[in-house]
């Protein structure tokens, strides 16, 4: 059930700016912003700021934590699973240079490997 809840105009706004980035609500960045708060105090093992470069295409999956490719992931796959070009962006994935990974048979393949 949603509730109401006050936030700072400036942290709307931030919300707002930032997550247009990845076509989200003022309300979803925060959501999202939730979400990866939670996780830095469930685990405290990664940085945030290496999720972001990852996020930003400046930092390799492969140089993440198996805590922050969890956190990264998880965000991923909801957004995709969200997405309305949810098809478009899998033959983005399937037609780039780099690697992506998928479920077959049970096991996580790569696409270097198919």
């Amino acid at each position: 059930m949603a509730k109401s809840v006050r936030l700072s105009d400036e942290l709307v706004n931030t919300a707002s700016q930032e997550g247009r980035f990845l076509k989200r609500s003022a309300a979803g960045q925060i959501e999202y912003w939730a979400e990866i708060g939670k996780l830095v105090e469930q685990t405290g093992c990664f940085s945030l700021a290496r999720i972001r470069g990852f996020q930003e295409g400046q930092i390799s999956i492969d140089d993440l934590s198996p805590d922050e490719r969890i956190a990264t992931s998880r965000s991923l796959f909801d957004q995709i699973a969200e997405s309305p070009n949810r098809e478009g962006v899998i033959n983005e994935l399937k037609n780039s240079e780099h690697p992506y990974f998928s479920a077959k048979n049970g096991h996580i393949i790569s696409s270097k490997n198919e």
